[in-house]
């Protein structure tokens, strides 16, 4: 048995439907240099093992919250009847500061179980680390960014949904050294490549997909 029975009714040569929602880390834009994120790397992943059973919806939006993907939730992701949705999001509620961490996790708490209510399963996602070191207003702005990573991880304990810590891989492969962080980032926040390489391969690792 798979984390999840979506890629179950892949492996069974079932059809299912897969949206990945999120803000620019998991939109495909700019940041990638024309390669393709980790959604789109996981995607390949799917067609390589188990052929084009499947179809992949990227509902990344630039700047987006847990705020935002609840007033397009049902627009995005919900009126389409997914198997899954993925929902990776913090990076910029984490720009509202310690104060919001509690209702960032209500947030991710509510999407997960409007999901749920849908019919579909639920992936939750941490996020790349920042490194703090860098001295950049977009990472100053996010001082509280570690706390957005541990509500996540309670959401989704609270919920009983599955969680791909990307976070805490990422710092493993890092060691936590601000030279190997950067050579896996496009710009102070957003992974470039190599980094994206990385999570969609952490993120298919979690799955068991060979």
């Amino acid at each position: 048995m798979s984390v999840l029975n979506t890629i179950d009714k892949l492996k069974n040569g079932e059809r299912a439907f897969i949206v990945c929602i999120g803000d620019s880390i998991t939109e495909q834009n700019y940041h990638l240099r024309g390669k393709l994120n980790y959604v789109g790397q996981f995607a390949e992943k799917l067609i390589d093992t188990y052929g084009r059973k499947f179809m992949l919806l990227n509902a990344g939006v630039s700047g987006d919250t847990t705020w935002g993907v609840l007033d397009r939730l049902e627009r995005d992701a919900l009126r389409f009847r997914p198997d899954l949705v993925t929902v990776m999001l913090g990076m910029n509620d984490s720009t509202r500061g310690e104060a919001q961490v509690a209702a960032y996790r209500r947030n991710l708490e509510e999407i997960v179980g409007r999901i749920k209510a849908a019919g579909g399963e639920a992936l939750l996602l941490t996020q790349n680390p920042l490194d703090f070191n860098v001295h950049e207003g977009a990472v100053a702005s996010r001082a509280s960014y570690p706390l957005y990573a541990q509500a996540c991880r309670e959401a989704a304990m609270a919920t009983g949904t599955p969680l791909c810590d990307i976070y805490e891989r990422w710092n493993e492969e890092t060691g936590g050294a601000t030279n190997q962080h950067l050579m896996l980032m496009d710009d102070s926040i957003h992974p470039g490549e190599r980094g994206h390489t990385l999570m969609a391969g952490v993120l298919i690792e979690f799955l068991g997909i060979r």
